[in-house]
């Protein structure tokens, strides 16, 4: 299912940016968690927008828009795992250089404790 979310981020970068935008993924582990970046050079995302943007039927602002659904979906399945997402400017205070989605997700470690024995002495064989 965490698929679905990168499937729906990638796609609003591609079908809300301009002819050229560029997407850069990113991943950066922590200690307890991992969080995950796709960051575009598109329009960005306006501020009076954002507090609503992962709410469900909330389509976009052009005339590409969907049904509204993508980012809620992305947002149900982050919560799913444990997690949260969100939406921030490329560029800090400057809405209109791009948009930076991120969610932030539990280790696994966290979310389902350590693999179980029984695999661990599966995978150990030789």
């Amino acid at each position: 299912l965490l698929m679905e979310v990168f499937t729906n981020l990638v796609n609003n970068s591609i079908k809300f940016g301009e002819p050229g935008v560029e997407i850069e993924i990113c991943v950066e582990e922590g200690d307890e968690t991992v969080e995950v970046s796709v960051v575009d050079t598109g329009p960005g995302v306006p501020d009076q927008i954002k507090p609503t943007l992962f709410s469900r039927f909330k389509p976009g602002t052009n005339a590409r828009s969907g049904k509204g659904l993508g980012l809620y979906i992305a947002k149900m399945l982050v919560t799913r795992y444990g997690g949260w997402i969100r939406v921030e400017d490329r560029v800090p205070g400057r809405p209109g250089e791009g948009a930076a989605f991120r969610f932030t997700l539990p280790r696994s470690s966290q979310v389902y404790g350590p693999p179980p024995t029984a695999a661990r002495a599966v995978t150990s064989r030789s």
